[in-house]
């Protein structure tokens, strides 16, 4: 399909996962709006796009505060006259056991990960509706069908991101709102590197761990991932609303 005349928002857009979601579908042709918490990353990735040709915009924004979400979708409006696709991927992933974990600290990831798919998701369902219809994306993750040992609120809040998806889906099946769910295991991002930044072993032997963990052989590409996001978004994907899209390189097959 032809993205020429669509409008993509992108949470969490400054790097990694989100850097590569906004560069695939501007390379295919959609404007992107870029939206992240430092201006300077999101900004930086909209140079790239429209160093390329491409149209983006960028825009600072909490994703977790409904004022700075109204902010997003009026700016989206305001610059390119619709919202066609809503990619929800901004997330914060701290490693903290449950018994040490503040109410503060729960509440940050659960804010920052699902409450925003939350306010983004019912921000742009009105322009969806009157433009007759659109699709969004949900990043989750694997943590969502297993996790390991401190990641209690980030799976939580992943988990519930798959649960609130397929709600939405059936929701607004019969107005031609389109909700899926991807869930990227192990990928080379910034988030993958702070958590071997914060372990006793050198790097590279941590990452030669993850890769050999991996019943593919490697840990993913940001790329990768952006792929399947384009996929779930696509009208050629149209018979598919409510689902959920594993891209782990077969880490949650094996047991």
């Amino acid at each position: 399909m032809g993205w020429e005349h669509k409008t993509v928002i992108v949470t969490g857009a400054g790097g990694g996962i989100g850097r590569a979601i906004a560069l695939r579908f501007a390379s295919a042709g959609a404007s992107v709006v870029l939206v992240g918490r430092t201006y300077a990353k999101v900004q930086a990735v909209t140079d790239e796009i429209v160093a390329d040709g491409g149209r983006a915009i960028a825009v600072a924004a909490d994703v977790s505060a409904e004022d700075d979400v109204a902010r997003v979708i009026q700016e989206t409006l305001r610059s390119f006259g619709r919202i066609d696709v809503m990619v929800n991927n901004a997330a914060v992933c701290p490693q903290v056991r449950l018994h040490d974990m503040s109410l503060s600290q729960w509440n940050q990831v659960i804010t920052n990960n699902l409450t925003s798919v939350f306010l983004f998701c019912r921000a742009v369902i009105p322009s969806m509706l009157a433009q007759g219809g659109g699709a969004i994306v949900n990043v989750s993750s694997v943590h969502a069908l297993a996790t390991l040992d401190g990641y209690a609120a980030y799976s939580a809040s992943k988990a519930g991101i798959v649960g609130l998806t397929r709600a939405i889906a059936l929701d607004y099946a019969k107005q031609n709102i389109r909700a899926n769910t991807v869930l990227p295991g192990a990928v080379q991002t910034p988030m993958l590197e702070s958590s071997v930044r914060n372990l006793d072993t050198p790097r590279d032997e941590i990452m030669r761990q993850w890769d050999q963990s991996q019943p593919i052989g490697r840990v993913g590409q940001p790329e990768e991932i952006a792929a399947v996001v384009l996929f779930a978004a696509s009208a050629d994907n149209s018979f598919m609303t409510g689902a959920t899209l594993v891209a782990d390189g077969g880490m949650t097959a094996e047991l």
